[in-house]
């Protein structure tokens, strides 16, 4: 799954129809799962209920329980999804050719926040909702922060080899930390649409960090 939109499938249709119980099954988890999402975005997860997300979705409220368990549930599976989708894009960034380690971090960093910008509801998920969105996923969020912070550490190290004096691993930490730090204000602000023009500054400030 490259993009968010791969679960989004249209709503099934009415009757008899050619699809395998798998299909069915597959198609309503999608839609539940971005139907939270953009419900989190819209009025925010504390306010989001099962009932705003089964009428996005356009499933029934059984349907919903017999995927998951609570709206906590559906949530930690659309932050796993996202991350998932967003951690395939920086992997396929880092793995292009560069000129050196730096177009590697400008590449890698640009990547990242383009493709924030390309699921909003995804961006507000990620850096947003997960704030107000229980233990569980603020520790899928450190996690995921601490994943970042190893891709790039990795990338780095490839690119520039044996001879470089690689910084702490709390380096890599904290230049993630502030990228981080630094699309949730553009998110509370500008909006999802604003992210691609961060990516300059973002690698500027990880590259002087990390002896660039």
């Amino acid at each position: 799954m490259t993009s968010l939109s791969d679960l989004n499938t249209p709503r099934l249709p009415s009757g008899r129809h050619r699809l395998t119980k798998g299909d069915v099954v597959a198609s309503q988890r999608g839609r539940l799962i971005v139907a939270l999402l953009e419900a989190a975005a819209n009025k925010g997860y504390p306010a989001t209920t099962i009932g705003d997300v089964v009428e996005r979705a356009g499933v029934s409220r059984k349907t919903f329980y017999e995927h998951f368990s609570s709206k906590e549930h559906c949530f930690q599976a659309g932050f796993t999804i996202t991350a998932e989708v967003v951690i395939g894009q920086l992997e396929a960034a880092a793995a292009a050719p560069h000129e050196d380690w730096r177009a590697l971090v400008r590449a890698t960093v640009q990547a990242y926040v383009d493709a924030l910008a390309a699921e909003p509801a995804a961006a507000r998920a990620l850096h947003i909702e997960t704030l107000s969105a229980g233990a569980t996923v603020l520790d899928q969020r450190e996690a995921m922060l601490r994943l970042f912070a190893d891709l790039l550490r990795q990338a780095c190290r490839e690119a520039r080899g044996g001879t470089w004096p690689e910084p702490p691993v709390e380096w890599f930490r904290f230049a993630i930390g502030g990228i981080d730090d630094r699309i949730r204000e553009c998110l509370r602000g500008p909006g999802a649409d604003a992210l691609p023009a961060l990516g300059p500054m973002l690698a500027d400030c990880a590259l002087a960090l990390l002896r660039g």
